[in-house]
Formats: structure tokens, sequence, C-alpha cells
């Protein structure tokens, strides 16, 4: 009796946790070459952007500075109609440069961070086409989140 009790607690307990889910649009063709920049909507005491950084490029991902994106694209005003519109212009040649948006909520727990949520958006900035959704709600460590995030993006994008 007290050996299933323990079984039943620890299965709801890691239940608990959340699992990261990442969803890649299939119709795209997309690479780990192709250039990411990262932005966060959120500061960043809990160490997010170095240690994903770190992660995505150990894994073969090619990451491009925020500053680098903003210098490689131009935003170019342009009257038509009386109306005014944006367009991005390359002053590079890339194919497309993608966006990943990350969006959190951590704590500072004794001896690390740790989500409460996770969310991950990457976009084609040339298409404005959403080509990649990650999604966690749980509570985990930042670090264990990260990984499970890179290592999931590893199953669906070659």
């Amino acid at each position: 009796m007290k050996a299933k009790f323990l079984l039943l607690f620890s299965t709801l307990l890691l239940l608990s946790c959340g699992s990261v889910h990442v969803f890649v649009n299939e119709e795209y063709t997309y690479s780990r070459k192709n250039p990411i920049t990262i932005n966060l909507s959120s500061d960043d005491a809990s160490g997010t952007l170095g240690e994903l950084q770190y992660l995505l490029k150990s894994n073969g991902y090619k990451l491009m500075s925020y500053g680098s994106a903003k210098k490689a694209l131009n935003l170019d005003s342009q009257y038509n109609n009386s109306s005014t519109h944006n367009e991005i212009t390359y002053t590079k040649e890339f194919n497309s440069i993608y966006l990943m948006d990350i969006d959190y909520s951590y704590y500072d727990d004794l001896f690390y961070f740790a989500y409460t949520n996770f969310s991950a958006t990457i976009t084609d900035l040339r298409t404005g086409e959403i080509i990649m959704t990650a999604n966690f709600r749980g509570d985990k460590s930042c670090r264990a989140v990260l990984q499970e995030f890179v290592d999931n993006l590893n199953k669906v994008i070659k």
C-alpha cells in the first residue's frame, strides 16, 4: 500500500513539472543555418538569453545579435497614396532572418531560477509568417526547460 502511494505521488509530482511542446510549420524548409535573432520580452535576471544562446549555438544553430539584425535590415518608409507603410529591405544578402520572441514567468527558488511558464515563437521577418511555436506550463528549473526546448527543436529542425 505504501509503495503504491509513493508511486502515485511520484507520478503526480513529475506530471506537475510540465513539459515543453514544440510545433514547427511543416510547409517551411527551415535549417539550423538560417540566422536567428533572440528577442526577450522581459528582464533577463534568470539568465535565459545567455543559456539559450549557448544551447542553440552548441547545437549548430546560426545566431545573429539583435544589434546586427537591426543593421542588416533597413526599415524604409515609403509614401504611397498618402499612406505610410514600412518595408523590410536587406543591406546584406540573406535568404531570410528569423526572430525568436521569448516570453516567460519565473521565480527565484532557493538554489535556482524556475519557470512557471515559457513560450517561444520564431517568425520569418521576410514573410511575417510564424514558423515555430513552443509552450511550457508547469514548475521546472529554467535550465531544464531551455534544454528540453532545444532538444525538441533538434527533433523537428535539421
